[in-house]
């Protein structure tokens, strides 16, 4: 049955309903889907939203959109594309439909492997000791700025092939196209204007970095991509710059959020948080739950 209520996506995205979401959670189970005051739905429990990922007649191509989003900024600015020149890039994957999402995921997954992934593991410890190591002579550290922030783009840098002498470039043009993604996030005129300037700056250093792997190719996941030989056939350096966008952006928003929050619930449990300092194996389980927490 379908309710039709007000405001309730406002509701969803109001920062006050953070500390203690559960009452509102309570009243989306009674009312799975509900009809807001623009026509858009909001659906809220696993069996209706399984339904409708596994529905043909639902797309999560934003091309598609046959009515205006909630998003702030369009459909295209929030996939870091420039409004102006939609033509330089397609979608990521996570933006269409199969068979195409399909084949894309495909290829990256079969790239995307736990051998690569262990291969930086060293390099990623290292990181970390060094982002410690330059807060020791502090009595406090600010885990958003002085952690959680510059760890991810590192490490995504270092995935894609991405010299160590370019991170900078990479954090800002994170942090301008990840705001794009924050439903509740008012576009005035400047902010429209960096969004499109950090995404033609990203497409065009992607754009020479794919052209210098292609040259040289490196054990990085890009090269992977572009020198793999896959039934699926290869990537287009469309897709190619579409996809490592997607990866910096989403790998750099999820990571930042999950420290931090996994940070403050310990601090919010500080019966948990001892029972680590006293048995530190009790980490793997800790993670674990803190994910699905």
């Amino acid at each position: 049955m379908i309710q039709n209520q007000q405001n309730l996506f406002a509701q969803v995205l109001d920062h006050s309903q953070i500390a203690n979401p559960y009452p509102l959670y309570a009243q989306l189970r009674e009312n799975p889907v509900s009809r807001q005051e623009d026509g858009t739905y909001v659906v809220s429990t696993y069996a209706e939203i399984s339904a409708l990922l596994h529905d043909p007649r639902v797309s999560s191509d934003e091309r598609k959109r046959t009515r205006p989003s909630n998003l702030q900024l369009s459909p295209e600015q929030s996939q870091g594309q420039s409004t102006q020149n939609q033509e330089e890039i397609n979608p990521p994957f996570i933006f269409r439909d199969p068979p195409d999402h399909d084949r894309m995921r495909r290829l990256v997954m079969d790239r995307f492997t736990p051998e690569l992934v262990e291969g930086v593991r060293a390099q990623i410890g290292q990181n970390v000791q060094s982002l410690l190591d330059a807060q020791r002579d502090y009595k406090q550290i600010d885990i958003v700025d002085d952690f959680a922030y510059p760890l991810p783009v590192t490490v995504i840098c270092e995935l894609l092939g991405v010299p160590r002498e370019d991170e900078q470039r990479f954090h800002e043009w994170a942090d301008t196209l990840a705001g794009a993604l924050d439903p509740g996030q008012t576009a005035g005129e400047e902010d429209v204007r960096r969004l499109n300037a950090a995404a033609k700056q990203i497409r065009e250093y992607m754009i020479n970095l794919i052209a210098q792997l292609r040259a040289h190719p490196a054990d990085n996941l890009l090269s992977g991509l572009l020198t793999g030989s896959d039934a699926d056939g290869q990537m287009s350096d469309r897709d190619l710059v579409s996809t490592a966008v997607l990866l910096l952006i989403a790998g750099h928003e999820t990571t930042v959020n999950l420290i931090t929050n996994s940070m403050l619930t310990l601090l919010r449990h500080p019966e948990a948080f001892e029972q680590l300092r006293q048995n530190p194996d009790f980490v793997f389980g800790l993670v674990e739950e803190v994910l699905r927490y």
